[in-house]
């Protein structure tokens, strides 16, 4: 059985990015389409509004040179004699031939039943003497009073050309109507020449004007049968105005249209005066080509760049290859000149280990030693004391002095109550609070505090200034029998401090800043020694002298404000003095 091999790392992470890159360029391609269609279409709709506008001016301007033309024969005296039968035809045909020769347009007049009484083409076998056209548009308008304007094949002569009519009339009574057929082929044939696609289509979507002479007399929408009828016969000589075969979709700044296999961009306007719609047709094939040629280009350049990619990326691995195969045998080097190096660290290890164990009981030892030392003398003196009383008692009783006996006892009490105090600490010290904390107000610890402490600080001469919060504000969560003693262990520090100091005082504030409740005791004694800083809240650092305290104080007060959350610090002052700032976070109630 043949194992297969799978293809390596690198051979599939080339085929991923070969991938994820053909994806992104198809992705790019898309969109550049996208973009230049979108651009070459508001190209075109630009052009296209310019040139249906322009179109649409020449339109106007052709026609309107004519408009004056019969309003002035119309004022002509010969016109009127003729009408009034004053005149015959003959002297009035050679006038309006020189005119149409002139203008290059054909022009009669009607009498008031509509039938030609002069024309300029007289002289031709296509004469319109004697032709009835009153059933035309043209002369219902003029009938009226007013100007008329029609496009229509002409009965008579075959040709197709727009009708200007305008009435003739003497004190206000119809005489008839002159006519000026203005020939629109040249314009049209203009068009042609030009290689640009114009259309005017009248009221019913017929298309009588057209660059292209297929699509002339056709109609742009299906027309009802009685009106293909009678549009037929009355102004399109029999032609058969059947439905142009296009697809219109509808779009913004024109029309889609596919018209013989072509797509054009339908951009017209309307020609109020005359009923029509010029329409302009953009071929855009144009667009088509400009669309894949911006793919093409791009596509050539997103393929320089991967293959330039790729021709990089391989010489990198190559490199790459040849620099990690040295790099190898460096690090078989190091790793060898490692492994020694790591035996010899383990053994240096063990040994700091073995040295660090011994270094650590000697620490315990040294502390042990320390405490013992201290409890000792403590509790030495009372001892002492208490075995002097009890001899004297003895002999108290011996000479029946019961009064002296109690003396003694008294003093053996007091000298208990001392040292059952002394043990307390220690126990405090081992112990952690296993009480739970609840809500205290900080303000009222200390204001108790203050005035039990009142003739101690009395005694000693103390002024105290306090600036408190008010009572409700100051909240904290905590064990108010623990902060008791951590305001008694700040002011007995501060009393203790301040015992050689001649101005004596201590400032207590009580604030909260940013969510958090701080507390500042400030003395003016002598402040704290540089070297006594660093172990301010070791237990048993003390720097009162042999007998007045355990130095257990501010280490039980160290760790009663670590197990409430917060934090304490000590600094000296400007001058005398030192500061010790309790910062606890505030309660939420």
């Amino acid at each position: 059985m043949k194992t297969r091999t799978l293809p390596s790392k690198k051979t599939r992470q080339t085929v991923l990015i070969v991938a994820v890159t053909l994806i992104s360029i198809w992705l790019v391609l898309l969109q550049v389409g996208i973009f230049t269609k979108a651009r070459s279409m508001s190209r075109i709709r630009e052009i296209g509004s310019s040139r249906v506008n322009l179109y649409a001016q020449s339109l106007r301007t052709n026609l309107e040179q004519f408009r004056h033309l019969p309003y002035v024969l119309a004022r002509d005296r010969r016109i009127h004699d003729l009408l009034n039968l004053e005149f015959d035809a003959i002297r009035v045909n050679p006038h309006l031939e020189d005119f149409a020769t002139v203008s290059s347009t054909m022009i009669f007049v009607l009498d008031r039943g509509g039938t030609t009484v002069a024309t300029s083409n007289w002289r031709t076998d296509q004469d319109l003497t004697g032709f009835n056209f009153s059933y035309r548009p043209y002369f219902k308008a003029a009938e009226k009073g007013l100007s008329g304007g029609y496009y229509a094949i002409g009965s008579r002569t075959g040709k197709p050309g727009f009708f200007i009519s305008y009435p003739v009339l003497e004190e206000g009574n119809f005489l008839g109507v002159v006519v000026v057929k203005v020939n629109l082929e040249t314009i049209q044939h203009i068009w042609k020449k030009s290689g640009e696609a114009v259309i005017v289509s009248d009221a019913y979507g017929i298309l009588f004007l057209s660059s292209n002479p297929d699509w002339k007399y056709k109609s742009l929408r299906p027309l009802p049968p009685h009106t293909a009828r009678r549009l037929r016969e009355v102004q399109y000589q029999g032609y058969p105005l059947v439905t142009l075969k296009m697809e219109r979709q509808s779009t913004t700044g024109g029309n889609i249209l596919l018209l013989e296999g072509k797509q054009y961009l339908e951009q017209s306007l309307q020609l109020p005066e005359y009923g029509w719609r010029i329409h302009y047709l953009t071929d855009l094939r144009g667009v088509k080509s400009n669309v894949h040629l911006a793919r093409t280009v791009t596509a050539v350049i997103a393929g320089f760049i991967l293959f330039t990619f790729l021709f990089f990326r391989e010489r990198r691995h190559k490199l790459r290859s040849r620099e990690e195969a040295r790099k190898s045998r460096i690090i078989e080097e190091i790793n060898e000149k490692l492994l020694r190096e790591i035996e010899e660290h383990k053994q240096t290890e063990d040994n700091l280990r073995k040295i660090q164990k011994e270094l650590i009981q000697a620490g315990k030892l040294a502390a042990l030693g320390r405490m013992s030392a201290a409890v000792a003398h403590e509790l030495n003196q009372p001892v002492t004391a208490i075995r002097t009383f009890a001899a004297s008692c003895r002999i108290f009783l011996e000479r029946n002095q019961p009064k002296q006996v109690l003396e003694n006892l008294d003093f053996i009490t007091g000298l208990t109550e001392r040292m059952g105090s002394i043990t307390g600490q220690l126990k405090i010290f081992a112990r952690k609070n296993k009480s739970g904390h609840h809500v205290v107000d900080l303000a009222k610890i200390i204001d108790k505090v203050l005035l039990f402490s009142a003739p101690l600080i009395k005694a000693g001469h103390v002024n105290v200034n306090s600036e408190l919060t008010e009572k409700g504000q100051a909240l904290v969560r905590g064990d108010s029998l623990h902060l008791e003693q951590v305001m008694n262990n700040l002011l007995s520090n501060s009393l203790h401090a301040m015992e050689k100091s001649s101005g004596k005082e201590i400032h207590v504030k009580l604030f909260i800043k940013d969510e958090t409740v701080i507390l500042t005791v400030t003395d003016s004694g002598t402040g704290i020694a540089g070297e006594a800083m660093d172990s301010l809240f070791e237990p048993f650092f003390t720097t009162k002298d042999i007998g007045d305290g355990l130095g257990l104080g501010l280490s039980i007060t160290y760790g009663i404000i670590q197990d409430m959350g917060g934090s304490i610090s000590a600094e000296n002052i400007a001058g005398n003095g030192a500061c010790f700032t309790i910062r606890l976070p505030l309660a939420v109630t």
